[in-house]
């Protein structure tokens, strides 16, 4: 039933949102220009059936199965992750140390700015959440994830935990900006997605495990795609960074993979 209810979100939002970024996105300040019956349907539609997609899989799906059955599909989106996380931990080097040198260069004392704090901590969060998925890439390859049970798999989370924090940091009025309020959307499912494949992959509550990455996987791609496919639609107006829809796409074809593994047991 959650699957269902992806695909009819998906073939609701995609082209919805697609035709609000073409005829009602100011390009320069990333919000609605205007709120019509359109933007309350999209925004409607994407309240509810997420929420729908939760509430089947966590409370009203009785038997869920897991088996990976696409695990070359899995290895090579989990080597484009990992290369994008180690890229964005080196974004985040090359800014702080031009930072530093501002500062260095001040001729009063100076502290780093709080937003730059989170950047030192994210930096070895990337470096070491892309290592965790180029190894889980090599698992899937060989048909064999060698890492099972490690805390390693944490580190993925804390980094998706500390890229939602910048999002409010940088953008307080993100409610009303669809194209953040979707990324943020995808990166907070992400991160709850990733707290069920952590439980999946060390074997901590397998059952649970399952019913995450079943809902929050499935809310991930649909938040992700539906970015990803309005940013390719109204890319001349498009006001998030191409790093950021890159990533969003590439979680969302994981999580999709990910969570299509899932299956239904009869009653």
């Amino acid at each position: 039933m959650t699957k269902i209810l992806f695909f009819i979100g998906a073939v609701i939002c995609l082209p919805l949102y697609g035709f609000l970024s073409i005829t009602n996105l100011d390009p320069v300040t990333g919000f609605f220009s205007s709120s019509t019956a359109l933007t309350v349907l999209f925004y409607a539609v994407l309240f509810l059936i997420p929420v729908s997609m939760i509430l089947f899989s966590t409370v009203l799906q009785k038997k869920l199965s897991f088996s990976i059955s696409n695990s070359k599909v899995l290895s090579i989106l989990s080597f484009i992750i990992g290369g994008i996380m180690l890229a964005s931990g080196a974004m985040h080097l090359v800014q702080l140390i031009y930072v530093i040198r501002q500062i260095l260069a001040m001729s009063e004392v100076a502290v780093l700015p709080s937003g730059m704090l989170l950047s030192i901590i994210q930096i070895p969060m990337a470096a070491l959440s892309g290592i965790v998925f180029l190894r889980l890439g090599i698992g899937y390859l060989r048909e064999n994830i060698t890492n099972r049970g490690s805390f390693t798999f944490v580190f993925p989370l804390i980094w998706a935990l500390i890229n939602c924090v910048e999002m409010f940091q940088q953008y307080p009025q993100i409610a009303g900006m669809p194209e953040r309020t979707l990324y943020l959307l995808c990166l907070l499912s992400f991160t709850l997605f990733l707290m069920g494949q952590t439980r999946i992959l060390s074997d901590v509550d397998f059952k649970k495990g399952v019913r995450w990455i079943n809902a929050f996987g499935l809310c991930t791609a649909l938040f992700g795609l539906t970015m990803t496919i309005g940013e390719l639609v109204a890319f001349s107006s498009m006001s998030l960074p191409l790093f950021d829809a890159i990533l969003a796409f590439s979680f969302s074809l994981y999580c999709l993979a990910f969570s299509f593994n899932t299956s239904s047991n009869p009653q």
